[in-house]
């Protein structure tokens, strides 16, 4: 059971600005060092930039776990599925395979991305939500 919830509307660029710097205040001020803080601003960051870049609307919202001393990092967006996740998260690769590096400037990534979003949480998870829609969690525990 989540014990603080915060949630932030993703629109536009700026508001990915808002929700890492929002994501590094909540997990310090939850006991997580500066280190694991700013690992957990550049997840929502990342998050929040791929709901701009792929999907129609969206939100980001961080919950709390006083139980466990988890944070969970929620990103919900209304827009198309992730074709196949694991391929997603191959640096380099969009969920369709390879990115061609002719298009890398005009997509605006690297396709680097959602590998880093694993790397950085202790673990993440996928689904796709009844009605259309997805959400990718990636949780954080203080170290």
């Amino acid at each position: 059971m989540p014990s603080e919830t915060r949630s932030f509307a993703i629109q536009g660029r700026s508001d990915v600005v808002v929700a890492g710097s929002q994501g590094r205040r909540f997990a310090v001020r939850h006991g997580f060092d500066v280190r694991r803080a700013t690992e957990l601003a550049i997840v929502v960051s990342e998050l929040a930039s791929n709901i701009v870049k792929h999907g129609v609307r969206g939100e980001i919202r961080l919950l709390w776990n006083s139980e466990t001393g988890e944070i969970a990092v929620e990103a919900h967006d209304v827009g198309p599925p992730i074709h196949d996740m694991q391929l997603a998260m191959t640096d380099g690769y969009d969920d369709r395979g390879p990115i061609d590096p002719a298009l890398i400037l005009r997509r605006g990534g690297l396709g680097t991305g959602l590998g880093a979003v694993a790397r950085l949480a202790d673990r993440l998870e996928y689904r796709e939500e009844e009605g259309g829609g997805k959400v990718l969690t990636a949780w954080f525990v203080a170290r």
